[in-house]
């Protein structure tokens, strides 16, 4: 309760402070451009405005975690980037409106905080820069910015452990080059060749600072989630031989749920090194005594596993907490087709099953028991997971 408390303060205490650098911001704006004090005014009621939403945004991040770039809330980092890209934002307002690389800032501030909270924020900057520009004809540039500055955000959902991340790359840069051209050209009387270094110095260093930070941040962040797992998915790790002198059984049943996790999981687009982790230990309870979420906690916080496979098992193993993540869904269905299948085979070994029609009889039931009732699984991801099973015949004579 005492620390609830001290985090509502805390997150309270932050977007305060949010709000007076804000004010601060337009200040400035005010004295350094000597803004009319009536437009000041609708700056700064803009710009509160506009705060709210990044607010809203970077709080329902904790709710709706999966929109989002993963990289987790660290809301004394985010304060201090997003201060220094609002101080940028001053700073740019004197540049030429050609030369402004508003998409870096979205993608920073993406990365630190959420898509919607990056978006929001970004914008946020970008209002910031425009309301005081030197250019007069600033807007039309600015829409070209807002929209190369959403997509930028999005981008950020692309990255995984093989930054694959070309073709996205190529559409923010392209929105840039179409849309500043487009809008240069219509909007000056007369062309020449000067009227392009802006724009391509822009979109050279635009295109530098993006690959920069997606690099440093699929490096620091990613393949360090990655890197976490290998060794916890290792089956010859010192926790798991553990759980293999204890209960062999277990052990050997392990296994054979993990094949289906990294299976299933990989198919329906899930974290596939989470849900494997969460398949290799959820039975790692045994070596406390007995089977039951208790014991598997202990055993798991002794050992430092990840939070977010501890949120997985918890969900699995204990009776009192809904079944919401699709992974723990998968790592239910895995467990429930492997002991059903073996429980068969140790009644009669020579059985010769009818795996689909099997496998269609047990998530029936499943359903019907209320197990889907809470998921977050959709329909989509139920019909895959149920083919996947049914595609799996060749292995299922192992686990006689």
């Amino acid at each position: 309760m005492e620390e609830n408390k001290k985090s509502g303060s805390g997150r309270i205490k932050f977007y305060i402070m949010l709000m007076l650098v804000s004010i601060a911001a337009v200040a400035a704006e005010f004295l350094i451009f000597k803004l009319p004090e009536v437009k000041a005014v609708q700056i700064l009621a803009i710009v509160l405005l506009g705060q709210i939403t990044v607010i809203f945004a970077y709080e329902s991040g904790h709710v709706y975690e999966k929109m989002f770039s993963g990289a987790g809330h660290k809301p004394a980092m985010f304060f201090v980037v997003y201060m220094l890209m609002i101080a940028a934002s001053v700073v740019m307002s004197a540049m030429p409106v050609t030369a402004w690389p508003i998409a870096v800032i979205y993608v920073l501030l993406t990365i630190i905080s959420n898509i919607p909270c990056g978006i929001a924020a970004g914008s946020i900057c970008l209002f910031i820069t425009a309301s005081s520009a030197v250019d007069a004809a600033v807007y039309p540039f600015a829409y070209v910015y807002l929209l190369a500055g959403i997509s930028a955000s999005i981008l950020v959902a692309h990255l995984d452990e093989r930054f694959k991340i070309g073709f996205p790359v190529i559409i923010v840069e392209v929105i840039l080059l179409a849309g500043l051209g487009v809008t240069l050209i219509t909007t000056v009387n007369g062309f020449s060749i000067e009227m392009l270094i802006y724009p391509v110095v822009n979109l050279a260093v635009t295109l530098i600072l993006m690959l920069f930070i997606l690099k440093a941040f699929s490096a620091k962040v990613i393949f360090k989630e990655e890197d976490k797992y290998i060794e916890l998915n290792d089956p010859e790790c010192m926790l798991l031989n553990e759980l293999k002198k204890v209960s062999p059984e277990d052990y050997h049943k392990t296994v054979h749920i993990v094949y289906f996790c990294d299976r299933v999981s990989s198919a329906l687009g899930l974290d596939v090194p989470k849900v494997k982790c969460a398949g290799l230990y959820h039975r790692v309870g045994v070596i406390g005594g007995q089977y039951n979420w208790d014991n598997t906690r202990a055993v798991c916080e002794e050992r430092n596993l990840p939070e977010e496979v501890m949120t997985i098992l918890k969900e699995f193993e204990d009776p009192n907490t809904p079944m919401v993540q699709p992974e723990a869904t998968v790592l239910f269905m895995c467990e429930c087709i492997v002991s059903s299948i073996q429980y068969l085979f140790a009644k009669n070994s020579e059985i010769k099953l009818d795996y689909p029609s099997l496998i269609e009889a047990i998530f029936e039931q499943r359903s019907q028991a209320g197990v889907f009732k809470s998921s977050d699984i959709s329909i989509r991801q139920y019909e895959l997971m149920k083919k996947v099973f049914m595609e799996e015949k060749l292995y299922y004579d192992f686990l006689r």
